[in-house]
């Protein structure tokens, strides 16, 4: 089963041991600092897990040694993580595109633009008269930023994606970010009166408000994520291996199987926003639970074929 929270912990223990490695030692207030921990119990439980961990073999002498001492870590035999990566082309290129992408976005930070013009350097020294990554920014996207910079309260009009209908909302921002091929406006929605996250090309309008909220910092999320409630809606469905794309472009639970496809189940507020989906997908989906998603599908089948039936 995918989890969104499971990549993030593997994703800091694999940042956290090399630089552990590499200063000999750390102390456990810096780590839970710099690696972002809730406090030194969230990041005693990494350890507890990597302590686990090694190479097939798995005896004493295969698994990584993880020492506390009073306010001290120290990491052994995992000696494989202070050696360089070795990147196969495809991989190269694509980490490449992926952060020539993220620049493009005006998101990326320093380090990371630094570490693409190495990486350029490297694999495409011609790069610059050969490859160029545009990221078409809203004309709305400067608003955006301002109001959030300055707490001020947004005004958005709202075109949902599933059924076309317009909302006025105030909108308390806490990010603007690039992902999956869209911008995206994240914040706390008072007509929701939760947090909810905006495609910015489905804004028709923003007005900025006098009115002002209260924002320790700016999120920046960079991810879509969905926050699921107990009203939503649940459906389950297999899809052939070419369409794996579906899991890791919605937030989903997943399970692979023995074919290369998966079993998906997923989580909306509108049963519409499933149905569309399923049947974009035609027969690359299979074995689809869930009767309002079911019923939601027919009922925009039959709107399609009058549609068609009309304009022959």
């Amino acid at each position: 089963m995918s989890s969104d929270r499971t990549a993030a912990r593997l994703s800091r223990i694999l940042a956290m041991l090399p630089w552990i490695i590499e200063h000999d030692g750390a102390e456990i207030d810096d780590l839970v600092e710099r690696f972002d921990y809730k406090d030194k119990a969230d990041l005693v439980k990494d350890l507890h897990l990597v302590f686990m961990t090694g190479l097939p073999g798995y005896g004493p002498g295969d698994l990584i040694d993880v020492d506390v001492f009073d306010d001290e870590v120290f990491v052994d035999a995992a000696d494989y993580f202070s050696r360089p990566l070795r990147l196969t082309a495809p991989q190269a290129l694509g980490l490449l595109a992926a952060g020539m992408t993220f620049i493009g976005s005006d998101q990326a930070p320093p380090a990371l633009t630094s570490a693409v013009e190495k990486l350029t350097a490297a694999v495409l020294p011609d790069a610059a008269s050969l490859v160029y990554f545009d990221v078409p920014a809203p004309e709305s996207l400067s608003t955006l930023r301002d109001a959030i910079e300055n707490r001020r309260v947004l005004q958005i009009t709202y075109v949902a994606i599933a059924t076309n209908e317009r909302t006025v909302r105030e909108v308390e921002g806490s990010s603007v970010f690039f992902n999956l091929g869209n911008w995206y406006l994240t914040g706390f929605c008072r007509m929701a009166d939760a947090e909810r996250v905006f495609r910015v090309d489905r804004i028709a309008s923003v007005v900025v408000l006098d009115s002002t909220y209260e924002l320790d910092a700016p999120k920046r999320d960079g991810v879509v994520q969905y926050r699921a409630t107990d009203s939503d809606v649940h459906v389950g469905f297999t899809v052939a291996p070419d369409s794996r794309w579906v899991s890791e472009y919605y937030p989903v639970d997943a399970v692979d199987l023995d074919d290369g496809g998966q079993r998906i189940t997923m989580s909306v507020s509108d049963p519409l926003v499933a149905g569309r989906l399923l049947i974009q997908l035609g027969t690359a989906v299979s074995d689809i639970e869930g009767e309002e998603v079911l019923r939601s599908m027919n009922r925009l089948r039959n709107r399609i074929r009058a549609r068609y039936a009309r304009t022959t």
